[in-house]
């Protein structure tokens, strides 16, 4: 973990020397659980930095999240670094091809501590596909995700809409505790819409199919715990500043915690994200 540690300092200090067509972003996040029986309240913090060239699109990131825990039954409370590295080269004006890697550092959760996420991605205009790998100690996640934007201008309001399907397959999942008591596999789909007006924009998604060890957020959210989530619903709106995009969102998700059996979790998640662009 701290060869991954220097390399995420080194790939930022790289990014930062070139300013220019850069965007860097900071998230907070305010995490609360209902009914679960080993998390209470958390919070997560995150740091992002993009950088666009003519051809390529350069992205890290990294996230820390601190949970309060109801002991027993956990021994302590949870701590949570995860590390994500992104490239995307453009083919033409269409095409464009991506390929992702995140790990994480988890203080409880050994059975998915030290995975390896992989993912490799195509577009070809609205069009995107992505096959994801979450390497686990024990056991392996597959997840093809497939989604098709769509794009309409009502004059100066310039709207999208984009509609997900996610296919997870859980391999050697009854080799532990951990995973078996999950389906071996999963479909969730999902639709997001967002709507720009001037400077503000205003977005609304969902998912509506249950779904476990995901990656959300093309490759920058890992859900690397043993919750299967089962409806997801999200909005946020923002405001530009010159250079300054400033973001309000809410998240609210039902789960149910493996392998315990413990369902009718709620989980709330309040963030701000804060962008500046070079």
């Amino acid at each position: 973990m701290k060869k991954m540690k220097l390399l995420f300092v080194v790939s930022l200090l790289l990014t930062l020397s070139y300013a220019e067509n850069t965007t860097v972003k900071i998230s907070y996040e305010n995490l609360n659980f209902d009914n679960s029986v080993k998390k209470d309240q958390g919070k997560v913090y995150g740091l992002a930095v993009n950088h666009q060239t003519e051809g390529a699109l350069y992205q890290i990131a990294y996230e820390k999240t601190n949970t309060d825990t109801f002991q027993p039954p956990l021994a302590q409370d949870l701590h949570v670094n995860k590390y994500y590295l992104k490239y995307t080269h453009m083919l033409d004006d269409k095409q464009a091809f991506s390929v992702s890697y995140a790990t994480i550092d988890d203080n409880l959760m050994k059975e998915t501590d030290g995975g390896h996420i992989y993912g490799l991605g195509y577009k070809y205009g609205a069009f995107g596909f992505t096959q994801y790998l979450s390497d686990y100690k024990h056991f392996n996640v597959y997840q093809t995700d497939l989604k098709y934007k769509f794009k309409k201008a009502f004059g100066e309001i310039h709207t999208s809409a984009t509609v997900i399907g996610k296919y997870i397959h859980l391999q050697d999942r009854e080799s532990n505790p951990f995973s078996a008591n999950a389906k071996e596999d999963y479909f969730t789909p999902g639709v997001k819409v967002h709507a720009h007006y001037h400077d503000y924009h205003l977005g609304l998604g969902a998912f509506f199919g249950k779904r476990i060890f995901a990656v959300m957020y093309d490759g920058f959210k890992v859900q690397h715990h043993a919750m299967e989530f089962n409806e997801t619903y999200m909005v946020g709106f923002g405001k530009h500043f010159g250079d300054v995009d400033l973001n309000l969102k809410y998240v609210y998700q039902k789960a149910t915690e493996i392998p315990i059996h413990n369902d009718n979790v709620k989980v709330q998640n309040v963030g701000l994200v804060l962008r500046y662009r070079f």
